[in-house]
């Protein structure tokens, strides 16, 4: 066991934003987390890497009440990818990287040779090496997407999480993103609009839907047709690849999408 959560809920104003949700990370694998959009996705991720607190229910840490864990170790421990960090300060890619370095160093410790190792490799790990004193806004937005997950590896994380890292990307950069997520070993839960990526690059998936868990399991039996045509309104016809994944073949049906379809 790794990350999980047990029956947790978070609203805001009033309103349940994710509600009772319980699913757990197989330790090196891929959870992919879907739904549409306002499903609680974003919302729950926070929840997972204590960005928010919890209302009730409880996230743990190898069966340990995340709470009780201290900033620090949680973050030596767990990685957080968030969908389109920026800033407007002038930084190099090693600097942008460096920031995974903060839990493992006390605040008047000097930078080591053990922190610009764990860097170097960071970078190498996501073919970013050459890029190394390359200013950050010089960078395409594949390649800053790299350079997140790369300051986050710096942390020496055993869980990683991402919200949509390929959105805005096109397709050669989500597929080049979710191989290296793929390669990295390490546990994953990863937030995807895509349900080919999900399907394609997921182990496990959990289904949101208006802020609740709809459904859970492998690609094959989370991703059927009645499934999708019901949480997300839409006709699909599902097929395999060569490799025998789920492939999503979107259909143009009037009695989903009225009139106005061709």
């Amino acid at each position: 066991m790794t990350l999980s959560a047990r029956d947790v809920s978070w609203g805001t104003s009033g309103r349940m934003i994710v509600g009772g949700v319980t699913l757990e990370a197989a330790p090196g694998k891929i959870l992919g987390l879907i739904g549409p959009n306002g499903s609680g996705k974003s919302s729950l991720l926070r929840l997972l890497c204590r960005l928010r607190k919890v209302s009730s229910g409880v996230v743990e840490l190898d069966g340990r009440d995340i709470g009780q864990v201290s900033r620090r170790e949680l973050a030596r421990r767990l990685a957080f990818v968030e969908q389109q960090a920026t800033t407007e300060i002038q930084l190099c890619v090693c600097d942008v990287v460096r920031l995974g370095r903060t839990p493992h160093r006390s605040a008047l410790a000097s930078w080591s040779a053990a922190d610009e190792q764990a860097v170097d490799a960071a970078l190498a790990r996501v073919g970013m090496s050459e890029r190394h004193d390359q200013l950050w806004h010089t960078l395409s937005g594949g390649e800053r997407q790299r350079v997140h997950i790369a300051r986050a590896l710096a942390q020496t994380p055993s869980e990683l999480i991402l919200d949509e890292p390929t959105n805005h990307l096109d397709i050669q950069h989500q597929l080049s993103i979710l191989t290296l997520v793929r390669r990295l070993g390490v546990t994953c839960i990863v937030a995807l609009h895509d349900l080919n990526l999900a399907a394609l690059f997921c182990d496990e998936i959990a289904l949101l839907h208006e802020g609740r868990l709809v459904a859970s399991g492998t690609p094959e039996t989370v991703l059927t047709e009645e499934t999708i045509r019901r949480v997300f309104g839409v006709a699909v016809r599902i097929g395999a690849t060569a490799s025998g994944r789920r492939h999503i073949e979107y259909l143009v049906d009037p009695d989903c999408y009225g009139e106005a379809a061709p």
